[in-house]
């Protein structure tokens, strides 16, 4: 068995496009998949995310994707993990792990700066991984958002 981790392309999203459908069904949202094509491509295209896909003989089997920000505060670079998944079927194997880690190689790869995320308050598995691999709960900042779609 061959397990790679490669940068994703945006004609590479539809080999992966299942795994983000099944991401998104894990926290109870329904979108197109076309849509998601478009959307993810797109992204990828404008250089506005990176994602990174672990596949064994060619299968993905995981994705990580990260959005590009910065920080006013430490004047530095600030990544948004917003996605990442791993195959229920594979889960156990260390791709969280590998994903997780090529995210932080490549904020450092790109200057530096911090890498920011959030998970739903029940996902106990993804809070294990990421307080493994150096994150910390953000004690000092309370989060709020807004949606256009809901005011």
């Amino acid at each position: 068995m061959t397990t790679t981790l490669n940068i994703a392309t945006p004609e590479s999203v539809g080999s992966w496009l299942p795994l983000f459908t099944s991401y998104l069904a894990f926290y109870k949202v329904s979108q197109p998949p076309e849509q998601c094509l478009d959307f993810l491509s797109e992204r990828l295209r404008r250089r506005q995310a990176v994602a990174f896909v672990v596949s064994t003989d060619n299968r993905p089997q995981g994705f990580a994707m990260m959005y590009t920000g910065f920080s006013s505060l430490s004047l530095q670079p600030c990544w948004v993990l917003h996605d990442l998944f791993v195959a229920p079927d594979a889960r156990g194997q260390g791709f969280g792990q590998m994903l997780a880690q090529r995210c932080q190689q490549y904020a450092r790869d790109m200057g530096g700066g911090e890498i920011m995320l959030q998970t739903a308050h029940d996902n106990l598995d993804a809070q294990k991984l990421y307080q493994s691999q150096g994150f910390k709960l953000d004690e000092d900042f309370r989060v709020y958002y807004w949606n256009s779609r809901h005011s």
